[in-house]
C-alpha cells in the first residue's frame, strides 16, 4: 500500500503544468486571425496551417484555430464548446443578469475557436509569470478579432470595451463594467431578399430600439406586410375587450381575499358588468374556452390565475383603440386604470362611436416589436435568468399573444392564437 501512495506522488510530480484558455472569436477570416496572433508576439506571420507555436526554456505554448467550415466535427466540437462555457456562467448567481446573458450570446454567436494551451518543460517549473504574461498577449489580441478570451480553468470571461482590458464577467458573478453590449445592428441579406420596404424599415426601427435599450435579438422571421393582411375590425376588438374584461374581473372576484367571492357570486357580479353594457349573451363577446371556464362549477385555482392575467390583453386592446398609451412591457399593467376606461361606455355601438383604432401601420409596428421582445425573454428564461432590461416574462407574452390575435397571426381565433418566437 505504502508503494502504491509513492508511486502516485511521483507520477504527480513528473505531470507537466498545463493552462488552457480560449478564445471565441467574432473573426471568422483564419488568415486574419493567424496574423492577429503572429504579430501578437512578435512573430513572423505563417503563410498557412491554423497553429502557432511560440515558446521558451520553460514552457510551450501551441495555439490552434478552428473554425466551423473546416468540417461536421469540427464545427459540432466548437458548439460544444460553446454551450459548455455558456452553461457555467449562466449558473453564476448574485450577478447582473444582463450582462451574463450578453456575455452568453456573445459566445454564441463566435464565428472561430482559438484554443490555446501552455505546457511546462519540466514538472517543477512554476508556469504563472509565462501564464500571466500569454494571458495578457491573447487578452489584448481579443479586439482584433472580435473576441472574449475565457481563462482561469474556464472561470473568468476577458475582453477589451472602448480600448480597455476588463473583467467582462467571472465565476463569482463579479463585472468591471456597468453593462455590456457588443453587437452592431447589421442587415442580414438572406432575410432581407423577399421582404417589402415596409418590412424592412419595420424591423430596422425595432431592431434598432431594442438595441439601443440593450436588449440582444437574433435575426427572426418577418411578419407579413400589413399592406397584404387586415387587423381586426374595430368590433371584434370591442368585443374582445370587453370579453377580456368580464372574465379578469370574474377571476379577479374569486381570487381577491378581501372579496372572496364564490363561483356564484362571481357570475352574479359579472352578470351587473354585462348589464351595463347591454349585453345579454355571453357568447357575444366570450371565447368558447372562456365560456366553459365561466360554466365551470369548480374551477381550479390556477385557472382562476391564468385568466386573471387577462387584463394584459385588455391593455393591448385599449391601446388599440385608443384609450392607453403603449408602455414597454416591463411590469403588469395598471388594472384599475384599464377598468375604469371601460367604465366611460356603457354599450359596444358606444365604444366603437368614441373611439379611434390605431392604424394597421402602427398595430403591426407593435406586433412586430413585442414578437422580437418575447423571443428576448423566451431566451433568457430558458437560461433561468429574467428578461433582459427588465422585460416581464408573463407580460410579454400576454401582449404577443393579443397583437397576434389583431394581426390575423395563423389566421386563428382567439383561443388558438400561436406566440411562436
Amino acid at each position: 500500500m505504502k508503494q502504491k501512495k509513492e508511486a502516485k506522488k511521483k507520477s504527480a510530480k513528473n505531470t507537466p503544468q498545463q493552462e488552457i484558455m480560449v478564445i471565441f472569436s467574432m473573426e471568422n477570416d483564419l488568415e486574419k486571425i493567424r496574423n492577429a496572433i503572429s504579430d501578437s508576439f512578435g512573430l513572423e506571420r505563417a503563410k498557412e496551417g491554423n497553429a502557432v507555436k511560440v515558446g521558451n526554456n520553460k514552457c510551450n505554448v501551441s495555439i490552434s484555430i478552428l473554425l466551423p467550415s473546416m468540417g461536421e466535427e469540427e464545427k459540432k466540437f466548437i458548439e460544444s464548446q460553446k454551450n459548455v462555457v455558456c452553461g457555467y456562467f449562466c449558473q453564476v448567481q448574485s450577478c447582473d443578469d444582463d450582462i451574463k446573458i450578453n456575455l452568453c450570446h456573445h459566445i454564441q454567436k463566435a464565428r472561430a475557436y482559438i484554443y490555446i494551451q501552455l505546457e511546462a518543460k519540466d514538472s517543477h517549473v512554476d508556469l504563472q509569470y509565462d501564464v500571466n504574461e500569454v494571458k495578457d498577449i491573447m487578452w489584448g489580441m481579443t479586439e482584433d478579432v472580435g473576441g472574449v478570451l475565457i481563462a482561469e480553468q474556464g472561470t473568468e470571461a476577458l475582453g477589451v470595451v472602448n480600448e480597455k482590458g476588463v473583467v467582462i464577467f467571472d465565476g463569482n458573478g463579479n463585472s468591471d463594467l456597468e453593462s455590456y453590449f457588443p453587437f452592431v445592428l447589421e442587415e442580414v441579406p438572406e432575410y432581407m431578399a423577399e421582404c417589402t420596404h415596409k418590412q424592412k424599415d419595420r424591423r430596422n426601427r425595432n431592431m434598432k430600439y431594442l438595441f439601443d435599450k440593450g436588449i440582444y435579438v437574433c435575426e427572426l422571421p418577418l411578419n407579413q406586410d400589413d399592406d397584404m393582411v387586415s387587423v381586426r375590425s374595430k368590433e371584434e376588438v370591442v368585443r374582445r375587450a370587453l370579453g377580456l374584461m368580464v372574465v379578469s374581473l370574474y377571476s379577479e372576484a374569486m381570487l381577491n381575499p378581501e372579496e372572496n367571492l364564490s363561483v356564484e357570486e362571481a357570475r352574479e357580479f359579472i352578470g351587473h358588468v354585462m348589464e351595463n353594457y347591454k349585453i345579454t349573451n355571453l357568447e357575444e363577446i366570450l371565447s368558447p374556452e372562456e365560456l366553459a371556464y365561466l360554466r365551470d362549477d369548480g374551477p381550479e385555482e390556477k385557472t382562476k390565475i391564468q385568466y386573471s392575467w387577462q387584463y394584459e390583453n385588455l391593455y393591448v386592446m385599449e391601446w388599440v383603440l385608443g384609450l392607453t398609451e403603449w408602455n414597454d412591457p416591463l411590469g403588469i399593467c395598471d388594472v384599475p386604470l384599464m377598468v375604469r376606461n371601460m367604465k366611460e361606455f356603457n354599450s359596444i355601438e358606444e365604444i366603437c362611436e368614441k373611439t379611434v383604432m390605431r392604424t394597421p401601420g402602427e398595430i403591426f409596428d407593435k406586433a412586430d416589436l413585442i414578437y422580437r421582445m418575447d423571443w428576448a425573454a423566451v431566451d433568457a428564461r430558458i437560461h433561468r435568468m429574467r428578461g433582459p432590461a427588465g422585460l416581464d416574462h408573463g407580460v410579454v407574452q400576454e401582449r404577443h399573444k393579443a397583437l397576434n390575435w389583431m394581426i390575423r397571426f395563423g389566421d386563428a381565433e382567439w383561443d388558438d392564437v400561436d406566440t411562436p418566437t
